[in-house]
Parts: C-alpha cells; sequence; structure tokens
C-alpha cells in the first residue's frame, strides 16, 4: 500500500513561502473551494482526515456558526458607527443564516493535532462589518469555541472559554454582562 501523499488530497499542492503545504479542498456546504494550510509537521494522513472533517460541516453547526457571527455583528454596530458605513439590511437581519450573505471563509488552516481524534476546524475569512480584522471561527468537536476577528488563536486553547475572554470570543456573548459584572467585582482574578 503507497503512503498518502499532499498531492493526492488537495488540489493544486504546493509549499509556500514559509515551508507549509498548501492547496486547495472541496468545502461541500458551501459549495466552493477554501485554501488549505497545513502547519509544518502535518501528516497528509491527518490533513485528509480534517478535510473530511470539513465535509462533513451541516446545517446545525452552520446556523451555530451564523448565531455567533450574528453576535459579532451587532457587537460592532453597538459599540462603533460602522453601521453608517455598512448595507442598510445588515443592520436588521433577523434570521442567522442571513449573516453568509455578509461573510465568507476563505481559509483553512491544519494545525498539529493535541488530540488527532477529536475533530477541529480552524477557518478564516472576511465579513463586512470587520474588514481589516477579518472572521475567525474555531470548531472542536462539532461545536464553535472561538468567533471573532483573526487572532491566530488555537483550538487546542484550554482558555478559549475562560470568563475573561468575553470581550474578544462571541462565543461567550450571551452571558457578557454577567461576565462584565464578575469581572468588575473581581471574582475571576
Amino acid at each position: 500500500m503507497s503512503e498518502l501523499r499532499f498531492e493526492d488530497i488537495l488540489i493544486n499542492a504546493g509549499t509556500d513561502e514559509f515551508d507549509r503545504m498548501t492547496g486547495y479542498a472541496e468545502f461541500p456546504y458551501f459549495h466552493k473551494q477554501i485554501e488549505v494550510v497545513c502547519e509544518e509537521g502535518v501528516t497528509a494522513e491527518y490533513a485528509a482526515q480534517s478535510i473530511r472533517w470539513l465535509a462533513e460541516v451541516d446545517e446545525a453547526l452552520v446556523r451555530e456558526i451564523c448565531q455567533y457571527a450574528l453576535y459579532y455583528l451587532q457587537d460592532e454596530l453597538e459599540s462603533t458607527s460602522k453601521g453608517e458605513l455598512l448595507d442598510e439590511d445588515i443592520q436588521h437581519i433577523q434570521e442567522p443564516l442571513e449573516i453568509l450573505r455578509y461573510m465568507e471563509f476563505s481559509g483553512f488552516d491544519i494545525k498539529l493535532p493535541n488530540e488527532p481524534e477529536i475533530p477541529v476546524l480552524n477557518l478564516s475569512g472576511g465579513c463586512d462589518w470587520q474588514e481589516d480584522e477579518g472572521l475567525h471561527c474555531l470548531i472542536k468537536n462539532g461545536h464553535v469555541v472561538y468567533m471573532g476577528s483573526w487572532n491566530d488563536e488555537d483550538v487546542w486553547d484550554e482558555h478559549l472559554l475562560d470568563d475573561d475572554q468575553y470581550l474578544v470570543n462571541y462565543v461567550l456573548y450571551p452571558q457578557r454582562k454577567a461576565l462584565q459584572q464578575k469581572v468588575a467585582k473581581g471574582q475571576n482574578w
């Protein structure tokens, strides 16, 4: 049996200027290709498994992603004047899936796994409400553990959902007021 190669799993596989394997893979839910970047040391077998996890993204997970992206948008609209610059329709989104008109995933980073059997996705892209900082979504075991601007967070970071992350991780947005009060009282540190 021959060994799996990156050329077998990535479209236009090659090496970038940082010696990382790159290429494209199908993102079936969105009917598009997405750029894949494999961290140095990632095996072709693990990359293939990660691409299978990407193919398993379903509507329930996309709804979860969209809900957290909507919190991200709402926070930007509440805390900045960006709403004046955006399409008026974006300010009146009722159904979370509607936000897909204003965001997209274009990158899929595959990093060295801490636990190779646990499905993880590290997706990045752009959004109309935060063009400079973009969008970063980390998924672990079928659930979003980070949604926010791109800041090179690691899906394996055990502190992603810590109380003090409420300002940057929109997964924590529904609990933001309680977390603000908790932090203000000094109960977290």
